[in-house]
This record gives structure tokens, sequence and C-alpha cells, in this order.
């Protein structure tokens, strides 16, 4: 073979890796901000809250920040299978073409066939994953929630089974990724972060329809009921607003926070629940999505906060 055939042939399966890896991080993209980037925040300020949270009385703040690539792993591969399970089914290929038209399915990067078999392929990937890293336990149940979600139809049918999953799948990574921040076997979750963990499921469960708004069109054309749909979306403005406010002042009010370990919640939380009432076109509730995404992160922050307080 020529020299010039083989540099083609190199650059040819340069491209084609290229191509492949630009096409799962295009499957997952829309979860970064809403799962990966603020799971991992939880994770990482869990793990350096130490009895906060857990058995660990005196966390090292480098071995925590040594184990972030790991909570990043754990917590995109989790989300891998969620995506590939949701992004391959009828519907969801229908409510992409018309909400997503980028994903790799609808845009003719993938087919609905190959995602499948990506699936097939990612879920053993997955658990061996878990198995080194921890959050095997999460990793399992978060699989059948991912099941119950897409297969079983739990997503379409009801918007309160659809958000008793949503918080559940949400406790699921928030607990996984504090195991894996904390190092794997290494310390245990105390009672304090399960009640922690119940709370964010409750947010999760009361506030997470904010991600449905800018969908509806989307969501109109396969049937699915979310509660923008079935309530009406000024109500479903209101059932985002009022519970975003509570959460942000029972948040602080939990940990027993001084006043400046109220003032992101609150001021991010006022922006939220306003701008969600104010600013009802499409573009307005992608930006007020994304500033929801801002404003639970800062809520995930508040055991690391209440941990400084205590050693001032």
């Amino acid at each position: 073979m020529k020299a010039d055939d083989k540099q083609q042939e190199h650059k040819g399966q340069i491209q084609s890796i290229l191509h492949n890896v630009h096409t799962i991080w295009l499957v997952t993209r829309n979860d970064l901000k809403s799962i990966v980037f603020p799971e991992t925040a939880f994770g990482i300020c869990s793990a350096l809250s130490g009895p906060i949270i857990s058995s660990n009385n005196s966390p090292d703040a480098v071995s925590v920040l040594k184990r972030i690539p790991l909570v990043v792993l754990w917590t995109w591969i989790n989300v891998l299978i969620f995506d590939l399970a949701n992004q391959r089914l009828p519907d969801s290929i229908i409510e992409d073409s018309v909400n997503k038209a980028w994903r790799p399915i609808p845009s003719g990067r993938l087919s609905a066939c190959e995602a499948r078999r990506l699936l097939l392929a990612g879920l053993p990937i997955a658990i061996l994953i878990t198995f080194y890293t921890g959050g095997m336990e999460e990793t399992i149940v978060m699989n059948t929630l991912v099941y119950m979600y897409n297969d079983l139809g739990g997503a379409d049918e009801n918007f309160v089974v659809r958000n008793l999953i949503n918080a559940a799948g949400f406790i699921c990574y928030s607990a996984g990724a504090t195991r894996v921040a904390c190092g794997h076997g290494q310390y245990s979750l105390n009672e304090k972060a399960y009640q922690w963990l119940a709370i964010i499921g409750g947010i999760i469960f009361s506030t997470l329809q904010m991600q449905d708004m800018a969908d509806q069109e989307g969501d109109r054309a396969r049937d699915r009921g979310t509660l923008p749909l079935v309530l009406g979306d000024w109500t479903a403005r209101w059932t985002i607003s009022m519970p975003v406010m509570f959460w942000s002042f029972t948040c602080p009010a939990f940990w027993e926070l001084h006043v400046y370990g109220w003032i992101m919640p609150a001021l991010l939380g006022s922006v939220v629940a306003l701008r969600v009432l104010i600013f009802r076109d499409v573009m307005s509730d992608k930006t007020t999505w994304y500033m929801w995404n801002l404003w639970i992160t800062s809520l995930y922050l508040l055991p690391l906060v209440k941990f400084h307080e205590l050693h001032l």
C-alpha cells in the first residue's frame, strides 16, 4: 500500500472515531447541565462536608477532589444509559424531531437500532464501572427506574408518576455520586444525609416540570401527559414558582445556616420563580431552565456551607 493510501486510511479512521465520539456526546449533551455537572457538584460537596453527611470526620480535600473524574464518569455513564434507552423509542424520536432535532437519531447520525445495540453493550460496561467506582446499588436501582420511565411508559401517562420516577432517579444520582466521591467502601452516609436526600427528592418531584415548559410542542406531538399539557401552561407555572420559593428558604433552614448561607438560594430561587411567571415564550423557558439548574446546584452546596460554618 502506498504511503498516501495509508495516510488517507489513517485519516479516515481518526475522522470515524471523532464522528462516533461526537455522536455519543450529542446523546448526553442536554443532560450535562441538568444532571452530570450538578450531581458531580452534589457528590463532591457532600464528601467535603465530612461528618455533616458521612462517617468521615475529617475529609481530606485533596483526596476528594482527585475523585472528580470518577464522579463525572459514574454520573455520565448512568446518564448515557438513560438517554440511549429514552431516545431510541419511537415516541421519543417524534418528540425530538420537534424539540431537539440536533439529537443523533432525528438528525440521522444514529439509527434507533444502533442506539439499542449501544444500550445493549453499555449496560454491562456501566455495571462494571460502578463495581470499580462504587455506587453499584444506585446504578441498579436507576436501571429499574429507566425501564419504568421509558419502556413501561411511566413518563407519558401521568405527570405525577413521571415526577415520582424522576425524583427517585435524582435521589439515586445524588447518593451514588456522594458514595463515589467519599471513596468506594470507605465511608457510609449518615442519617442526616438520608434526610437531605429525601428533601432533594421533594424538590425534584415538585419543581422538575420546569424542564417541560419549553418542550410542550414536542410533548403534544407524542401525546405525553406532562403537567403543563394536563393542567395548562399558566397553572403549571405557578406549580413551579411557589415550590421553588418554598425550597429556597426551607433548605437553608434545614441546615440551620447563618444569614449569608441563605443569600444564593434565595436570590436564584427568586429569579427562577419570577422568570417562569413573567417570561413565557419557548426561548425564555429554556433560559429559565438553565437558571433552575443553577438554583438547585446552589442548594447542593449547602452541606458544605454548614461544614465551614461549624469550623470557623
